[in-house]
């Protein structure tokens, strides 16, 4: 099997390398992306497939997850100030996350091996200023 992973958040879609030979991939990439406020409700969307030279890539199986599972650990503020605390600087241990893969048809092996796909994942929070001068002559 020679599987990468199809990863769609909205309207974006990343891609990873194609492991070849492989039943037990590790891809080692980095993904980054921005959440706005509004979509803290959407959906991360897993596909895992196998690259075929020759025919159409086969469909290994699929995972998701709602991003506002990932955010529940993301530092929050101070609800009186506003302010995060000294230590909400981005620098934790990455936490991992495991999900089951599902397959579109009942296979076999699917029982036997229990198929996952596992990441680590660390949330960031960014603030973002906009700052507008104006040069008044008095």
């Amino acid at each position: 099997m020679d599987p990468f992973v199809v990863i769609s958040f909205g309207k974006k879609v990343f891609r990873t390398r194609i492991i070849r030979h492989s039943l037990n991939p590790v891809w080692d990439e980095k993904l980054l992306f921005h959440v706005r406020e509004y979509e803290s409700a959407f959906k991360v969307q897993l596909t895992v497939l196998d690259w075929d030279k020759l025919s159409s890539n086969d469909h290994v199986g699929d995972a998701s997850f709602m991003v506002s599972e990932l955010l529940a650990d993301a530092p929050q503020p101070d609800p009186v100030t506003g302010l995060y605390d000294d230590d909400a600087d981005g620098k934790h241990p990455m936490k991992e996350f495991q999900l089951p893969l599902s397959t579109g048809k009942e296979m076999p092996w699917e029982a036997k091996h229990a198929p996952a796909i596992t990441f680590r994942y660390v949330v960031f929070i960014v603030l973002m200023l906009s700052i507008h001068d104006r040069v008044v002559d008095t």
